[in-house]
């Protein structure tokens, strides 16, 4: 049986791209399609695949000191609502649109 596995994890990262890389050696060897981003912010992810792979993906990734707390949330679907898996290093974990200066604050 398949699933989607949904998270975030806001912690500090000191080397995205190697987090990156270790996201997507994991997924490969289960399996698993979705799309993850990495930052210097944390970790932001959803993957398809089988049950009992999405737990030792679970499993692999607590691993990490700065994940071990993270939430994961089961969804309804699988590793065919994904055409690939795509993992990678941003900038920002979530990303705004606009820049510091065209915000303004009311007081």
């Amino acid at each position: 049986m398949q699933k989607i596995l949904l998270y975030y994890k806001f912690t500090p990262i000191k080397d995205p791209e190697a987090v990156k890389l270790w996201q997507k050696t994991l997924c490969a060897s289960l399996n698993l399609k979705g799309r993850i981003i990495v930052s210097h912010q944390g970790l932001n992810g959803t993957v398809g695949g089988e049950i009992e792979d999405l737990k030792k993906y679970i499993k692999g990734t607590k691993e990490f000191p700065g994940f071990k707390n993270t939430v994961f949330k089961w969804s309804a679907g699988g590793r065919e609502d994904f055409p690939r898996l795509s993992v990678k290093a941003r900038r920002e974990l979530v990303g705004f649109q606009n820049s510091e200066d065209e915000f303004t604050v009311d007081a």
